[in-house]
């Protein structure tokens, strides 16, 4: 089923929505709810950007981060298609860098640390912060939405390496960000296994908000080992 392009429905993004992230959500609903099925080929990103009133730009972003979720599969010379259900595999961006193994080995140490950190120094405001992160996991996991629990995933991330309260830790992590949400993301395709993910970060945030330090980088820790584990890397 790969023949000519499938016309997409218009697009209605919500206030203050990103554009980018306006189209991926869109895409990932006609995948998830089967308004697009394996293996159709998506209009060219002009086309794609005429249907839906976006710019091209924006178009070329969301389908790179559908690519990164496994939902999208790019073939040179052929287009871009709907990835089947039982291939989807996610891309991995910077491999002229390093490997996905490489990522999760340093995030056990850097991440673990940032969480034991955020352990022995939270208040009663960040502990609210980190709660609203996991609540609108479990809101994500149950409406079948994986970019906003993507999207949470990575702000409960990034929100720990704040609260850690290290200057110099938060200095390591940013020019490293985006290897870190990338990895994030990986395992994130086998969509069966996304409420292992969310059940993990309730134990991070137990770990942090109980003010236990090593509860709390054993928690990180055990995400960590976990998430390469669902994409196929044991640590």
């Amino acid at each position: 089923m790969t023949g000519d392009p499938v016309n997409l429905p218009g697009l209605e993004l919500a206030d203050r929505t990103p554009v980018p992230r306006g189209i991926v959500e869109h895409i990932q609903r006609l995948i998830l709810k089967g308004g697009l099925k394996a293996g159709q080929r998506l209009p060219s990103q002009r086309e794609l950007a005429e249907q839906l009133g976006v710019s091209r730009p924006s178009v070329r972003e969301a389908l790179t981060v559908l690519e990164t979720m496994g939902l999208l599969t790019v073939r040179a010379g052929s287009g871009v298609f709907v990835a089947k259900t039982n291939a989807r595999r996610p891309l991995w961006r910077y491999s002229d860098r390093c490997t996905p193994a490489d990522v999760y080995e340093a995030r056990l140490g850097l991440e673990g640390y940032a969480a034991r950190l955020a352990a022995a120094r939270i208040d009663e405001p960040a502990k609210e912060r980190l709660r609203r992160c996991t609540d609108a996991m479990h809101e994500a996991l149950r409406a079948g939405d994986v970019i906003s629990l993507a999207v949470k995933d990575t702000e409960f991330h990034d929100l720990i390496f704040e609260l850690s309260g290290n200057p110099v830790l938060a200095a390591m992590y940013r020019p490293v960000r985006e290897m870190l949400v990338e990895s994030q993301r990986l395992p994130m395709a086998q969509l069966d296994r996304l409420s292992e993910t969310v059940r993990e970060h309730e134990a991070i945030l137990k770990g942090i908000t109980s003010q236990d330090p090593d509860m709390a980088e054993d928690a990180m820790q055990g995400h960590i080992r976990s998430a390469a584990g669902r994409y196929g890397i044991s640590l």
